[in-house]
């Protein structure tokens, strides 16, 4: 009887490279979800995250700031300090690569199997030096083994990809159909297909089991977004909007929780409220019915019109502890604009049934824009002020100029650095560099309003 060749693939999750990383529930879904495809279809998959807090060769690094965790697994990554890249020398802030060391990462590459395909994410378009780096160390190990690169920055930022990359083959948007026909055409293993048609929950659980240290768990219900936010670039990366059955959600949340004892759960959906009684809702009165004892935690931000009275003492009642409202700006005009997703009475209806049902002011954190095109501080600062006399607190959340998204000709127009030349350029932290109205002093007296005395 001949067998079939078992064959091995390298999947890489690559450095930060900027000014400032935190970890707030940070996993890459989407090449998590392909190892899972990959492995239900016979191959051998090993996993490598350049961001992994808990490697154990970290320990007694010198030179790197440690790893911390803190409430409900979120934390730092160990931080290097590095030199800038020559477009943001004269920038005066520290730049660092976060993660494991480049050394740490060559071990890591020849202590598996020689792979016959690697495959690297990317995140944040103006992460793509981590990503640089990771393919120029494998290549260098493995010159012949073919590197296939997906994720964010691939899919927003082709052409410089395609340019700069070194990849071999790049993959645009969600990939998981993609990856396992390229890998079956490189490998000679052919698969039957993956489509969209058949659905979320055809696809198996995302690999979180190759995390050594599985402290939290992102979950995903749904991908895409009905909206159509100018500043948004969701339905790029996912195209339309497909949710999961609900109650697959939650046989999902209890696996984690059994068998991994996983207790603090992030929310990665776009949409997550929408229409709740058919999605959120049921989610959360099986997880009652269902006795879990869960944290849950809202870091992308939630729709605000959508919050009802009911939903929010179910959120109250099923353990939320992170809430992050998407709200950007009590502008009336610049919301109906950028997408009239919401407006500023859902907002103090939305705070008041959150207050309503047991959370306090602290808890309810909502996003505000600052930066975008052709806005003034003086919005940013009315803004502060609407949400805090609303009852919830703000945060601020500098915008990233997107490639692709509605917004972004308008941001080549106003912006003072090159961002339609280098993606280094679309970092958030780089607002007070790129406005002609937000200089790093008026940056710093809006962040201060935001740290209103209780």
């Amino acid at each position: 009887m001949i067998r079939k060749r078992t064959h091995d693939i390298l999947l890489i999750n690559p450095w930060i490279f900027d000014f400032a990383a935190f970890d707030l529930w940070a996993k890459p879904l989407g090449l998590l979800y392909i190892a899972g495809v990959l492995r239900k279809h016979g191959y051998n998959v090993h996993y490598t995250d350049c961001l992994d807090i808990s490697h154990p060769d970290m320990k007694g690094t010198t030179g790197i700031k440690p790893a911390k965790r803190k409430a409900y697994g979120t934390g730092r990554f160990y931080k290097e300090n590095i030199e800038r890249p020559d477009c943001l020398k004269d920038i005066p802030k520290r730049y660092s690569r976060y993660g494991i060391t480049p050394e740490i990462l060559r071990k890591e590459v020849e202590r598996v199997a020689k792979p016959d395909v690697i495959l690297v994410t990317s995140m944040m378009t103006y992460w793509y030096p981590g990503v640089f780096q990771v393919i120029a160390i494998v290549k260098d190990i493995y010159p012949e083994v073919p590197v296939v690169l997906g994720g964010i920055y691939a899919t927003l930022c082709y052409s410089h990809a395609y340019e700069f990359s070194k990849a071999d083959y790049i993959i645009t948007g969600e990939g998981e159909g993609a990856v396992l026909k390229l890998v079956g055409e490189l490998t000679g293993n052919r698969s039957e297909c993956l489509s969209q048609s058949d659905g979320l929950d055809s696809y198996p659980y995302p690999a979180l089991d190759l995390i050594a240290d599985l402290d939290y768990v992102s979950i995903l219900t749904s991908r895409g977004c009905p909206f159509s936010c100018t500043y948004c670039a969701s339905g790029i990366i996912c195209k339309g909007f497909r949710r999961r059955d609900p109650l697959h959600v939650v046989d999902e949340l209890q696996f984690w929780s059994e068998r991994y004892g996983v207790k603090e759960f992030a929310f990665y959906d776009d949409a997550l409220m929408v229409e709740p009684q058919e999605h959120i809702m049921v989610i959360l009165k099986e997880v009652l019915n269902r006795k879990m004892l869960c944290n849950f935690h809202t870091p992308n931000g939630i729709h605000i019109k959508f919050m009802t009275e009911e939903l929010c003492e179910l959120m109250y009642e099923t353990g939320f502890k992170t809430i992050r409202l998407g709200f950007e700006t009590a502008d009336t005009g610049r919301q109906r604009s950028t997408g009239s997703k919401t407006t500023n009475e859902e907002f103090r209806h939305s705070v008041s049934n959150l207050r309503n049902a047991g959370f306090l002011h602290v808890e309810i954190g909502v996003y505000i824009l600052i930066g975008l095109p052709c806005q003034k501080p003086e919005e940013v600062e009315e803004t502060i002020g609407f949400v805090w006399d609303a009852g919830a607190r703000p945060i601020l959340a500098e915008y990233s100029p997107i490639p692709q998204t509605a917004l972004w000709q308008d941001a080549v127009k106003e912006s003072r650095l090159d961002i339609a030349t280098d993606p280094l350029f679309h970092n958030n932290s780089l607002v007070p560099f790129r406005s002609r109205h937000f200089s790093p002093e008026v940056c710093d007296k809006l962040k201060r309003m935001t740290r209103h005395a209780d």
